[in-house]
């Protein structure tokens, strides 16, 4: 069961389809990044044709919003957005994870 205090429900607005938008994000998302406001993408619209980047800065908040739509004229198809989308949030999540224990690990030995 997912517990729900591990995330944020945020809203923006999309000037494509001109509506504005919740998005559920982890908290643990803002985590570990180098530099701030960091870029969140993903794809939305019935089509899932809008390739959306939030700005995000450490406190979970919206900076920035770019929203461009996919064509057939596009360099990559909708299902290649996809699926390097995809690919590259299963690495950060991977990432994220290491460095959570990797943390724990040095909290650890540092207390000891």
């Amino acid at each position: 069961m997912t517990n729900t205090n591990e995330f944020v429900l945020k809203e923006y607005f999309c000037r494509i389809c001109k509506k504005n938008h919740e998005i559920k994000l982890r908290k643990s998302v803002c985590y570990g990044h180098a530099h701030y406001p960091f870029s969140y993408t993903f794809l939305h619209g019935n089509l899932e044709n809008l390739l959306t980047t939030l700005y995000i800065d450490k406190n979970i908040e919206i900076r920035g919003v770019d929203v461009h739509e996919l064509t057939n004229n596009d360099i990559f198809s909708k299902e290649q957005v996809l699926s390097i989308s995809k690919i590259l949030v299963e690495e950060i999540e991977r990432l994220r994870k290491e460095n959570n224990e990797l943390m724990e690990e040095i909290n650890e030995l540092s207390s000891s």
